[in-house]
């Protein structure tokens, strides 16, 4: 019986989108704050400028997340094309699912290997929001993972 490729953080590149439309999201503030600067109307141009402020902090704070889950991605994806991780293969034991009110970590046993995973959000790697049933107990995997972090997940 083959192994399925079922996730892989190599193809996971769409997730970097979402960062830079997070950026356009940021500018919003600052378009209308360009339009409010410009009155004649102290409060307004006030109001304008308090725009802009919060629209400057937005575009920063969503360039360095952008930056920093690149960086996690061409380091991943580095990882998995040189060899740099490890593998577990094997059958999934004491799967604990994520809750239903999510903010907790998914957590199972491959052998002797323990994996948990968070809800994932700003992260490439393998987490609950990729797992659609594919992490389960009884369920017989290989594991790609580098540092705690899942890189690749094929099932049997």
């Amino acid at each position: 019986m083959n192994y399925h490729v079922v996730f892989d953080v190599s193809q996971n590149s769409s997730q970097l989108v979402i960062f830079a439309l997070i950026i356009l999201f940021a500018l919003l503030p600052g378009l209308i704050g360009w339009g409010l600067i410009g009155s004649s109307n102290a409060t307004e141009a006030f109001k304008g400028k308090f725009f802009l402020l919060i629209s400057f902090i937005g575009v920063a704070l969503s360039l360095v997340a952008l930056i920093s889950v690149s960086w996690e991605y061409y380091d991943v994806r580095k990882a998995l094309r040189t060899g740099n991780f490890q593998v577990a293969e094997g059958t999934i034991e004491n799967f604990v699912p994520m809750p239903s009110g999510g903010h907790s970590t998914e957590s199972f046993k491959v052998g002797t290997t323990s994996f948990a995973y968070g809800s994932g959000w700003g992260s490439i790697v393998f987490n609950s929001e990729w797992n659609h049933g594919f992490i389960r107990n009884g369920v017989q995997v290989r594991i790609s993972y580098r540092d705690g972090d899942i890189l690749r997940v094929e099932t049997r």
